[in-house]
């Protein structure tokens, strides 16, 4: 799981992983379990939250 804070504005992405085949059906790519977001802390305007996803999707935070 990744474990990740972000603020009003900012981005948190789920997408293919680099490594899995972008005709995999999405059937097949949560056979391995659903995508899981989890709220671990709320401090004022920033929210820690925590991501857990199947190998074949990646998780990423992009930065403006």
């Amino acid at each position: 799981m990744l474990i990740i804070t972000r603020k009003p504005g900012q981005i948190i992405r789920v997408e293919l992983a680099a490594d899995t085949d972008p005709a995999t059906p999405i059937g097949e790519v949560l056979a391995e379990g659903a995508i899981e977001i989890i709220v671990a802390q709320v401090h004022g305007a920033y929210v820690k939250l925590g991501v857990a996803a199947p190998l074949a999707l990646a998780v990423r935070r992009t930065e403006p």
